[in-house]
């Protein structure tokens, strides 16, 4: 005598695909997002440190990284304004940091990595207060 299966019911083994189809589909869109994720030191040039000094123009507590914009003056002294990455809001409150650090107005001494396209970017390594205090900041 044939066994009969019921058609309502699915094999294990079309369970068992559905099941591994499902956790691939989740993982996929899971990490999906890191397909677009920033990569850290990528956008700069890791040999070439500058130093400048400016004044804060905006400090933006902000994830994934924290930003500063400055008019820094470059070695042949010219001011720009220069948009400072420093490392994510976890990282710097490990250091000491917190929103209030830097204020628009305070003159600082900024030394980074420049952006390898040539903007006024840097990935800062570390910056010199105007109490004197030295914070590291390395994205």
């Amino acid at each position: 005598m044939k066994r009969m299966r019921c058609l309502d019911r699915p094999s294990s083994r079309t369970v068992m695909i559905r099941r591994v189809g499902a956790v691939l589909v989740a993982g996929f869109l899971l990490g999906a997002s890191s397909l677009w994720a920033h990569h850290g030191s990528a956008a700069f040039e890791m040999h070439h440190v500058v130093r400048m000094q400016g004044t804060v123009t905006d400090f933006r507590w902000t994830n994934p990284h924290a930003l500063i914009h400055a008019d820094l003056e470059d070695e042949n002294g010219k001011v720009a304004n220069w948009k400072l990455e420093l490392g994510s809001l976890t990282m710097l409150s490990r250091f000491g940091w917190s929103r209030s650090t830097v204020k628009r107005g305070d003159r600082v001494t900024a030394e980074g990595f420049l952006a390898k396209d040539g903007s006024h970017y840097m990935g800062l390594i570390h910056i010199d207060l105007p109490n004197g205090k030295t914070m590291p900041a390395a994205p």
